[in-house]
Protein backbone atom coordinates (compact mmCIF):
# COMPACT_ATOMS: atom_id res chain seq x y z
CA UNK A 1 0.00 0.00 0.00
CA UNK A 2 2.79 2.43 0.85
CA UNK A 3 4.53 1.66 -2.45
CA UNK A 4 1.30 2.24 -4.39
CA UNK A 5 0.74 5.53 -2.60
CA UNK A 6 4.28 6.66 -3.40
CA UNK A 7 3.89 5.63 -7.05
CA UNK A 8 0.66 7.62 -7.24
CA UNK A 9 2.33 10.63 -5.67
CA UNK A 10 5.29 10.36 -8.08
CA UNK A 11 2.86 10.14 -10.98
CA UNK A 12 1.08 13.29 -9.84
CA UNK A 13 4.39 15.15 -9.50
CA UNK A 14 5.48 14.01 -12.97
CA UNK A 15 2.15 15.11 -14.47
CA UNK A 16 2.37 18.44 -12.66
CA UNK A 17 5.93 18.97 -13.98
CA UNK A 18 4.85 18.08 -17.53
CA UNK A 19 1.89 20.44 -17.36
CA UNK A 20 4.01 23.25 -15.94
CA UNK A 21 6.54 22.84 -18.77
CA UNK A 22 3.68 22.76 -21.31
CA UNK A 23 2.40 26.08 -19.96
CA UNK A 24 5.88 27.67 -20.11
CA UNK A 25 6.51 26.35 -23.62
CA UNK A 26 3.12 27.62 -24.79
CA UNK A 27 3.96 31.06 -23.37
CA UNK A 28 7.31 31.04 -25.21
CA UNK A 29 5.72 29.89 -28.47
CA UNK A 30 3.23 32.75 -28.30
CA UNK A 31 5.96 35.30 -27.57
CA UNK A 32 8.07 33.98 -30.47
CA UNK A 33 5.02 34.16 -32.73
CA UNK A 34 4.74 37.90 -32.07
CA UNK A 35 2.52 38.17 -28.98
CA UNK A 36 4.79 40.00 -26.50
CA UNK A 37 2.47 39.59 -23.47
CA UNK A 38 0.21 36.56 -23.97
CA UNK A 39 -2.89 36.43 -21.80
CA UNK A 40 -3.47 33.49 -19.48
CA UNK A 41 -6.39 32.50 -21.72
CA UNK A 42 -4.03 32.42 -24.74
CA UNK A 43 -1.51 30.31 -22.82
CA UNK A 44 -4.18 27.94 -21.52
CA UNK A 45 -5.59 27.40 -25.00
CA UNK A 46 -2.16 26.86 -26.56
CA UNK A 47 -0.99 24.46 -23.84
CA UNK A 48 -4.22 22.50 -23.49
CA UNK A 49 -4.16 23.23 -19.75
CA UNK A 50 -7.20 24.81 -18.14
CA UNK A 51 -7.16 28.51 -17.29
CA UNK A 52 -7.56 27.68 -13.59
CA UNK A 53 -4.72 25.15 -13.68
CA UNK A 54 -2.29 27.75 -15.00
CA UNK A 55 -2.64 29.57 -11.68
CA UNK A 56 -2.01 26.34 -9.78
CA UNK A 57 1.47 26.28 -11.31
CA UNK A 58 2.24 30.01 -11.20
CA UNK A 59 1.28 32.67 -8.69
CA UNK A 60 0.68 35.24 -11.43
CA UNK A 61 1.56 36.16 -15.01
CA UNK A 62 4.83 37.76 -13.95
CA UNK A 63 6.04 34.52 -12.38
CA UNK A 64 5.09 32.68 -15.57
CA UNK A 65 7.02 35.24 -17.64
CA UNK A 66 10.09 34.96 -15.38
CA UNK A 67 10.02 31.17 -15.62
CA UNK A 68 9.69 31.36 -19.40
CA UNK A 69 12.64 33.76 -19.65
CA UNK A 70 14.75 31.40 -17.51
CA UNK A 71 13.78 28.43 -19.70
CA UNK A 72 14.74 30.36 -22.83
CA UNK A 73 18.08 31.35 -21.29
CA UNK A 74 18.85 27.73 -20.44
CA UNK A 75 18.01 26.67 -23.99
CA UNK A 76 20.31 29.24 -25.64
CA UNK A 77 23.13 29.10 -23.05
CA UNK A 78 25.42 27.15 -25.43
CA UNK A 79 25.12 30.01 -27.95
CA UNK A 80 26.78 32.35 -25.43
CA UNK A 81 29.92 30.22 -25.41
CA UNK A 82 33.02 32.09 -26.53
CA UNK A 83 34.68 29.92 -29.19
CA UNK A 84 36.41 32.64 -31.20
CA UNK A 85 40.17 32.19 -31.49
CA UNK A 86 42.00 35.28 -30.25
CA UNK A 87 45.14 34.66 -32.29
CA UNK A 88 43.44 35.09 -35.68
CA UNK A 89 43.61 38.30 -37.73
CA UNK A 90 41.44 41.17 -36.55
CA UNK A 91 39.13 41.09 -39.57
CA UNK A 92 38.42 37.38 -39.00
CA UNK A 93 37.67 37.94 -35.32
CA UNK A 94 35.34 40.82 -36.13
CA UNK A 95 33.42 38.86 -38.78
CA UNK A 96 33.10 35.83 -36.51
CA UNK A 97 31.88 37.93 -33.58
CA UNK A 98 29.30 39.72 -35.74
CA UNK A 99 28.01 36.45 -37.20
CA UNK A 100 27.82 34.95 -33.71
CA UNK A 101 25.99 37.93 -32.21
CA UNK A 102 23.49 38.16 -35.07
CA UNK A 103 22.65 34.45 -34.75
CA UNK A 104 22.34 34.64 -30.97
CA UNK A 105 20.22 37.79 -30.95
CA UNK A 106 17.99 36.55 -33.77
CA UNK A 107 17.25 33.48 -31.68
CA UNK A 108 16.50 35.32 -28.43
CA UNK A 109 14.93 38.51 -29.84
CA UNK A 110 11.25 38.06 -28.84
CA UNK A 111 12.06 36.91 -25.29
CA UNK A 112 14.85 39.50 -24.95
CA UNK A 113 12.36 42.24 -25.77
CA UNK A 114 9.94 40.84 -23.20
CA UNK A 115 12.62 40.68 -20.51
CA UNK A 116 13.59 44.29 -21.16
CA UNK A 117 9.94 45.36 -20.88
CA UNK A 118 9.63 43.55 -17.54
CA UNK A 119 13.00 44.59 -16.10
CA UNK A 120 11.96 47.96 -14.60
CA UNK A 121 9.37 46.21 -12.41
CA UNK A 122 11.09 42.88 -11.77
CA UNK A 123 14.50 42.98 -10.07
CA UNK A 124 15.18 39.30 -10.86
CA UNK A 125 14.78 39.91 -14.59
CA UNK A 126 16.80 43.13 -14.38
CA UNK A 127 19.63 41.33 -12.59
CA UNK A 128 19.70 38.60 -15.22
CA UNK A 129 19.94 41.16 -18.03
CA UNK A 130 22.81 42.87 -16.18
CA UNK A 131 24.59 39.52 -15.78
CA UNK A 132 24.15 38.68 -19.45
CA UNK A 133 25.37 42.10 -20.56
CA UNK A 134 28.42 41.76 -18.32
CA UNK A 135 29.28 38.39 -19.82
CA UNK A 136 29.00 39.72 -23.39
CA UNK A 137 31.06 42.81 -22.44
CA UNK A 138 33.88 40.65 -21.08
CA UNK A 139 33.72 38.53 -24.22
CA UNK A 140 34.32 41.58 -26.44
CA UNK A 141 37.10 42.92 -24.21
CA UNK A 142 38.93 39.58 -24.27
CA UNK A 143 38.47 39.12 -28.01
CA UNK A 144 40.01 42.50 -28.80
CA UNK A 145 42.44 42.68 -25.88
CA UNK A 146 45.49 42.97 -28.16
CA UNK A 147 44.11 46.02 -29.95
CA UNK A 148 42.79 47.65 -26.77
CA UNK A 149 46.06 47.04 -24.88
CA UNK A 150 47.95 48.85 -27.63
CA UNK A 151 45.93 52.03 -27.03
CA UNK A 152 46.26 54.75 -24.42
CA UNK A 153 44.24 53.49 -21.39
CA UNK A 154 41.72 56.33 -21.53
CA UNK A 155 41.09 55.81 -25.24
CA UNK A 156 40.96 52.04 -24.77
CA UNK A 157 38.26 52.41 -22.12
CA UNK A 158 36.20 54.64 -24.41
CA UNK A 159 36.60 52.31 -27.39
CA UNK A 160 35.71 49.28 -25.24
CA UNK A 161 32.54 51.04 -24.06
CA UNK A 162 31.50 51.89 -27.63
CA UNK A 163 32.27 48.34 -28.80
CA UNK A 164 30.06 46.99 -26.04
CA UNK A 165 27.18 49.20 -27.20
CA UNK A 166 27.68 48.46 -30.91
CA UNK A 167 27.68 44.71 -30.23
CA UNK A 168 24.72 44.77 -27.84
CA UNK A 169 21.29 43.25 -28.36
CA UNK A 170 19.70 46.70 -28.24
CA UNK A 171 21.90 48.14 -31.02
CA UNK A 172 21.52 45.11 -33.27
CA UNK A 173 17.76 45.03 -32.66
CA UNK A 174 17.58 48.70 -33.72
CA UNK A 175 19.48 47.93 -36.91
CA UNK A 176 17.27 44.96 -37.74
CA UNK A 177 13.87 46.27 -36.65
CA UNK A 178 13.89 50.08 -36.56
CA UNK A 179 16.31 50.57 -39.44
CA UNK A 180 14.95 47.57 -41.35
CA UNK A 181 18.36 46.25 -42.35
CA UNK A 182 18.61 42.67 -43.57
CA UNK A 183 20.86 40.35 -41.62
CA UNK A 184 23.56 40.69 -44.32
CA UNK A 185 23.37 44.50 -44.37
CA UNK A 186 23.39 44.68 -40.60
CA UNK A 187 26.43 42.39 -40.53
CA UNK A 188 28.29 44.54 -43.06
CA UNK A 189 27.50 47.72 -41.11
CA UNK A 190 28.66 46.18 -37.84
CA UNK A 191 31.88 44.80 -39.30
CA UNK A 192 32.74 48.17 -40.83
CA UNK A 193 31.97 50.03 -37.59
CA UNK A 194 34.04 47.68 -35.43
CA UNK A 195 36.95 47.74 -37.84
CA UNK A 196 36.95 51.52 -37.82
CA UNK A 197 36.92 51.59 -34.03
CA UNK A 198 39.82 49.15 -33.76
CA UNK A 199 41.75 49.77 -36.97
Amino acid sequence: MVTEALDLQDGRHARRDRNKIAVVDAFLELVRAGNPRPSVADVAERSGISHRSVFRYFADKDELARTAISRQEAAVAPMFTDTIARNTPLADRVRTLVTHRLSLFEEIAPVARLSRALAPLQPIVSAEITRSRGFLRVQVNKLFAAELDAMDPVRAASIAAVLDVVCSFESIDLLRVDQGLSQDHAAAALVESIMQLLG
